[in-house]
This record gives C-alpha cells, sequence and structure tokens, in this order.
C-alpha cells in the first residue's frame, strides 16, 4: 500500500440479458442493447463532467464509441501510468479510465469524495435514461501501483459481496388500477409510434429503448453497415411460404484462463493495464469485427450463386428485393457483438453455413499460442414467434457445447448445436429434449478443435455430418420422413426402419453407422437431429458445398 487515497472503482452492469429481451419487439432489443453498451459514456462520462465545471471530467484511452483503435493503445499520453495519471489529474481530469473490455469496467478516481458525488450523479442519469438499468459498483481506497493483481483480487471479492447484497427491486411497483405490460409488469406510462397504427401506450423503459433505437439509426456510422436489415421479414426466403429465420449465438470458451494467461506474471499497473488493453483490442478483432467480415462474404457468395441459378422469372420476381438487398451482407442482422460475444438473426437456411464459416474462421485466424474456440447455438424459429424466446433456446445450446466440454474436461473445441423450434417455446431446451426423449443420446457437433475428440470418438464430427448425408441422399426423400417418425417412436422401430431401407436399397451400399464409426444409439440421435432441418441445411446441393 502506497499511502495515497486513490479509489479504484469496478462498474457491473446487471441483468442484461433480461434487460435486452424482455420484450419481443427487435426495436426495444436492439435499443437495449445499445443502451447497454453506451451506458458509461451517455452517464457516467457526462456526470463526471457536470460534477464540477473547472474539471473535465473522466479522461478514457478510447476513441469516441467506445471503439479501440491500434493508434489509442500505443499512443503514450493514453497509456496507463502512475505518472500520466497523476498529470491528468493535475490537467483537471477527476478520474481515469483504467479498463474497458470483456464486461469489465474500472476506473481510477482521485478520490473517495470525488467517485461518491460522481456515482450520485451516475446513477440519477441511469435511472432517468433507461429507468431500469441496473449498475453495481464497488470500489477499493488506496492502490498499489506496482500490484495490480493484488489489487483486482481484494476488489473482486469485495464485488462478489456486494453482489450478495444487491436488491432485486423493480424501481416503481405498479398498483391494481394501473395498467401495465404483461412482460415486465411495469406501468403504461407514455405513448409510442410502433408499426403503421396509431401510438400504443408503452412503459417507460420500452419508451427508452425505442428513442435509443432511433437514436442509433440516424447516426452514420459503422454501425450502420455491421447491422445490417432492421426488418426481419426481409430475411426470410419467401414471406408467406416459408417464414424461417435463425438465431444464432456464439460464445467464447476458456476466456477467463486466457485473461490470466496474458498478464502471465506481470504486476505493475502499466504492465497489466496495457496487457489487458491489448488482449481486449485482440478479442474485438478476431472475435467480432474479422468474422462479421467473414459472414458478410459468405452471404455475398450465397446471394451471387442463387442470383446466377435462378431463372428469368424469379429474377423478375425478386428485382424489388435487390432494390433493398444489393449485396448479401444485408441478409443478417446483429443484435449484440461485443468481447467474445454475437448475436445475429440471418435466413434459417443459411444458418448452419455461417455459424460453421465463423468456427473455421476463427480458428484459422490463431497464428500461435492458445487456439482460438467458441460455441454456437443456433435456434430456427418463424419470423412472428417471440424472439426472446428464440434467443433463449440459442443460449441454451451454445451453453450444451460448454457443458459437454466441461463433462468431457476439454477446453478448446469448438462445438455446435442447434434446435428447431415448432409449436410452444416458453420451456427449457432441456425439457424439450427430455420430453422427446432425445436428451440422453444427444450430442453437439465438433467444427474444429480437440482432435483427440475425434481419435476417441467421443463426438460427433462435422465430417460425420457430411457422411452420414450422402447416405440420406442415397436413402432417398421417400424415406427421410419416415426415419424422422421412426427415431421419434423408439429405437426397435427406429431399427426397423433402417433394416427397412437397407433391404429395399440394397445396390446403393447404404450405411448408416458409417463403417462403424458411430454406435446405434449416435446414429438415431444424428439422424433425427439432420432430417428436422433436411431440407434447409442437407437437401440443396448448394448446401453440400459449404
Amino acid at each position: 500500500m502506497s499511502g495515497n487515497k486513490y479509489v479504484l472503482a469496478m462498474y457491473d452492469i446487471r441483468g442484461k440479458q433480461d434487460f435486452i429481451y424482455r420484450s419481443s419487439k427487435m426495436k426495444e432489443i436492439i435499443g437495449a442493447s445499445y443502451m447497454i453498451r453506451d451506458c458509461f459514456e451517455d452517464y457516467l462520462f457526462p456526470a463526471a463532467r457536470t460534477y464540477s465545471k473547472e474539471e473535465k471530467g473522466i479522461f478514457t484511452y478510447k476513441s469516441k464509441g467506445g471503439r479501440v483503435k491500434a493508434e489509442d493503445l500505443k499512443d503514450r499520453d493514453k497509456i496507463f501510468s502512475r505518472e500520466n495519471f497523476e498529470r491528468h489529474k493535475n490537467e483537471g481530469y477527476v478520474g481515469e479510465v483504467v479498463y474497458d473490455g470483456g464486461g469489465n469496467f474500472w476506473v481510477l478516481y482521485k478520490d473517495l469524495d470525488t467517485y461518491r458525488e460522481i456515482n450520485k450523479r451516475f446513477y440519477r442519469e441511469v435511472l432517468e435514461g433507461t429507468y431500469s438499468l441496473k449498475v453495481l459498483s464497488s470500489y477499493i481506497e488506496g492502490v498499489d501501483f506496482e500490484d495490480f493483481p493484488g489489487d483486482r483480487q481484494k476488489l473482486y471479492a469485495l464485488h462478489r459481496k456486494n453482489e450478495q447484497k444487491e436488491d432485486m427491486l423493480h424501481p416503481v411497483n405498479a398498483l391494481p388500477i394501473v395498467q401495465v405490460d404483461y412482460r415486465s409488469s411495469l406501468p403504461l406510462a407514455a405513448k409510442q409510434k410502433i408499426g403503421n397504427g396509431p401510438d400504443e401506450k408503452v412503459s417507460y423503459e420500452s419508451k427508452r429503448k425505442y428513442d435509443k433505437y432511433a437514436e442509433v439509426m440516424s447516426r452514420k456510422s459503422y454501425d450502420r453497415n455491421v447491422e445490417g436489415n432492421r426488418i426481419l421479414d426481409e430475411l426470410v426466403t419467401e414471406k408467406g411460404e416459408e417464414s424461417l429465420l435463425a438465431v444464432i449465438y456464439i460464445d467464447g470458451n476458456n476466456m477467463g484462463a486466457k485473461v490470466q494467461k496474458c498478464l502471465g506474471n506481470s504486476k505493475s499497473y502499466k504492465e497489466c493495464v496495457q496487457a489487458l488493453r491489448e488482449f481486449s483490442a485482440e478479442i474485438q478483432k478476431n472475435y467480432i469485427d474479422d468474422r462479421i467480415d467473414d459472414v458478410d462474404e459468405l452471404l455475398d457468395k450465397i446471394h451471387e450463386k442463387k442470383n446466377g441459378q435462378s431463372s428469368k422469372k424469379a429474377d423478375e420476381k425478386n428485382q424489388d428485393n435487390d432494390k433493398e438487398k444489393k449485396d448479401g451482407s444485408k441478409e443478417r442482422r446483429f443484435v449484440v457483438y461485443a468481447g467474445d460475444e454475437v448475436t445475429f438473426i440471418c435466413n434459417a437456411r443459411n444458418a448452419y453455413r455461417i455459424a460453421k464459416n465463423y468456427l473455421k474462421k476463427l480458428e484459422a485466424s490463431n497464428t500461435e499460442g492458445e487456439p482460438r474456440t467458441s460455441c454456437a447455438g443456433i435456434a430456427i424459429f418463424h419470423s412472428h414467434a417471440p424472439f426472446a424466446d428464440a434467443y433463449r433456446i440459442a443460449e441454451e445450446c451454445c451453453e450444451s457445447g460448454k457443458q459437454w466440454m466441461k463433462a468431457q474436461r476439454i477446453s478448446n473445441a469448438s462445438l455446435l448445436d442447434f434446435h428447431y423450434c415448432q409449436g410452444a417455446i416458453g420451456v427449457s431446451l432441456e425439457e424439450i429434449r427430455r420430453q422427446e426423449e432425445t436428451a440422453e443420446d444427444h450430442l453437439p457437433w465438433l467444427i474444429c478443435g480437440d482432435n483427440s475428440l475425434k481419435e476417441e470418438k467421443k463426438a460427433v464430427t462435422e465430417e460425420q455430418v457430411k457422411a452420414m448425408q450422402e447416405q440420406l441422399v442415397k436413402a432417398g426423400r421417400s424415406n427421410i420422413k419416415n426415419l424422422l417418425f421412426s427415431a421419434k417412436k423408439s429405437e426397435a422401430d427406429f431399427a426397423m426402419e433402417l433394416e427397412r431401407i437397407r433391404a429395399h436399397q440394397t445396390e446403393k451400399g447404404i450405411d448408416f453407422t458409417l463403417g462403424g464409426e458411430l454406435k446405434n444409439e449416435t446414429v438415431r440421435q444424428l439422424i433425427y437431429d439432420m432430417v428436422m432441418v433436411y431440407d434447409l441445411w442437407f437437401a440443396d446441393s448448394d448446401e453440400k458445398e459449404a
């Protein structure tokens, strides 16, 4: 302890997923995600600037909009050190952003009174600006500039205690005579233009989200290009005929260990903070920015190929759409993208190729050190189904891959799991699979990663999926639906159906065990999964080339 009175504070936005997906309206969801992303820029920084007319506010190393550029990390003035912090303090800044990334937001303030007074203003601004977003803050007083890991550990320990004492109350409770939002139970207190009809009553929270959406969409910035389509109906293959979309949720693996490795044996604030900032910028580039480019490149190829193969009549029919969708990159809608996590919506027919391409490109981006891997979850749903439920299923699919990795005691594998949402999806993925009697045998698909899993035959690999696709093509479309029905009935019915197909197609040499690679229960589960999405992902010859 150096005896200084500097205060290191950590801010933690609580209940992010609940805040974002409390509504099924796309504009609200997007507005909420931007409210979280811009929370400190919109509310903390202004609160610090109004704390004293003579003060400059909080110094930050990031460019406007919260993005880190390579020059930001090399700028001597922005590199964190005790000397720079004290110089910025003498220039009139009340504090400095130490680190912003991976869900962490750390600020070093000049003293405790400054931290408390700014927080009072900050929390009031958050309440008025978001209505219900919660931010938890913890701090330690007196920092040791030569022992960042020690201060970090103390702050985390204190924050965990504060989490246990956190209240879960809404800002306003509704009275029996008040109309309420049936999803959030918040009182309807404002009017908002939602569709083409008259204004509708919404809660203050919803109103703030719509306002944020309007503000973001009015910007002329990089994010406009990243977002893509605003209207989900534009993403479907044929409105009124096949209105299937997919939400893809991808989350990086083993990130805590990677953060620890990036710190290595560093001790001082200057070394550790610089390592964390560089690590955060690397994650943003490799897990988000470059992968978004890969998604657009793949969609462009799909778009061009389909246009080239379409008939003249189909071309004429799609002329109006082509005015809106001049390239494939508009045929997706990114919702959340930060750190190692990305969520987006696309046409259901493209979902498998996009997720698989993302995971493979991510692995290829690694040149040395720890491999880059993620788990992906896909939920296929109808365009007018509640998006919040589809998102939850996609997230649970992703989590099933992570749980499987944990059970196998592996840390580096890119897995994919998916679910075709049919009918009600108000229950958990685990419960759905339990009712379908597929939970015990279900395995996520290994796209890339740990080769030992392939050698020990512990996972269904992408190569096996391709080989099974060939067997299903041999079996013929007339037999595929029967395979699905029999797989849902029982193991005995499924075995009988396989024998019937083999007996009638002996000349084609059908082998659903893939030369003995798959056990009987794995054959049943893999065929069940593939047949569910056969027409979307495997029937078309174009899909084979993905």
